[in-house]
């Protein structure tokens, strides 16, 4: 999106969100296949007590010179060649318009360039000459449209370009995401990814994207419902909600304290069944850090009734077998970052 195709040995996916960022280096083995070169995951837990302590905010308001300073950090830690290495990044879902359009079956490419230009005009909220558009087709007569604000894209730019990285792509999570956990031969899959500060919700079909919806219930809501119905600090609350998770619903002492849980993830349930209801999906894929959650698995099982995987973005990327149960451990977490970096691969 928004780029070139490049074709270097080694690519960078740096996955920045509310209060993390997250890295993935590839490396091209001698079959040109894929292998994890290093990974890095910075977190931040200032948003737990303050709205004003995240990265980066649904109205677009980013913290660049803190972004550039963790950035920076992370590239010395993976003693990676900061000044010449070629970098993907992710742009938020709450940062970009997206939405399905539908077109002529067999329109030519350069019809369908001047088509969507027309079409963008009367489906964007914003004025046309304030956005970058994107597309891709995603199955016979529909278009994928995304639009993302200049403003947002300058600011990624400057971002990467004062951290010394070579920003070749920007791509939205729910693209990196399809391509990280689904392929074309797979069947509908429903994405759940649910972050620190959102939810976002993604249909997958053949590998290619055809929906993204958010919702601003997320790991963070789980965290400030334990904290206000037991009146507990945040800190103290989020270490509960890791350490205990929906164990609970099984029966003794945490029951309480799971179910306080539920609400929440009920309502990231019933867009899920909304989803269902204009298209249908035969499983589910959870990532993102709320997916780590004790016990989601099971409960979105029952729920949902069809199958429930936790990520594992690492299930087509070669890796050292000693680092093998470790990155299955962190796989929900950098499903996005390994997705931007696959970008010169798949």
């Amino acid at each position: 999106m928004f780029s070139r195709f490049f074709a270097k040995k080694i690519c960078l996916g740096v996955d920045i969100g509310t209060s993390s960022v997250k890295m993935a280096a590839l490396q091209a083995d001698k079959n040109n296949q894929p292998q994890i070169l290093d990974y890095a995951i910075l977190e931040t837990y200032g948003y737990l007590e303050r709205a004003n302590a995240a990265l980066q905010t649904s109205t677009l308001k980013i913290f660049e010179e803190e972004i550039v300073g963790y950035l920076r950090l992370m590239i010395r830690k993976m003693k990676l060649p900061a000044g010449s290495l070629e970098t993907v990044a992710s742009l938020p879902t709450f940062s970009a318009f997206t939405t399905l359009i539908e077109v002529p079956p067999e329109m030519p490419e350069a019809e369908l360039v001047k088509t969507m230009n027309f079409k963008a005009k009367q489906y964007l909220p914003l004025p046309f000459s304030s956005v970058v558009l994107d597309w891709t087709r995603v199955g016979a007569g529909e278009v994928f449209l995304i639009a993302v604000p200049n403003e947002q894209v300058e600011r990624f730019e400057y971002i990467f370009k004062e951290s010394r990285l070579k920003l070749v792509a920007l791509e939205i999570e729910g693209l990196a995401l399809a391509r990280s956990l689904t392929t074309e031969k797979q069947e509908p899959t429903l994405i759940i990814d649910i972050g620190s500060s959102s939810t976002v919700i993604l249909l997958v079909q053949k590998g290619r994207l055809y929906m993204a919806n958010q919702l601003d219930f997320a790991g963070g809501s789980l965290t400030q419902a334990l904290s206000s119905s037991l009146e507990i600090s945040s800190r103290r609350a989020e270490d509960l909600k890791k350490q205990k998770g929906l164990i609970g619903l099984e029966g003794g002492p945490e029951r309480e304290l799971s179910t306080i849980l539920l609400p929440i993830l009920d309502v990231i349930i019933n867009e899920a069944r909304r989803v269902k209801a204009n298209r249908d999906f035969s499983r589910v894929i959870i990532c993102g850090g709320g997916a780590k959650l004790l016990g989601l698995s099971r409960y979105l099982d029952n729920e949902l009734g069809l199958p429930v995987e936790l990520a594992n973005p690492f299930a087509r990327i070669g890796s050292a077998p000693a680092l093998e149960p470790l990155l299955r451990d962190l796989g929900p977490n950098l499903a996005v970052a390994a997705g931007l970096a696959l970008r010169n691969f798949f």
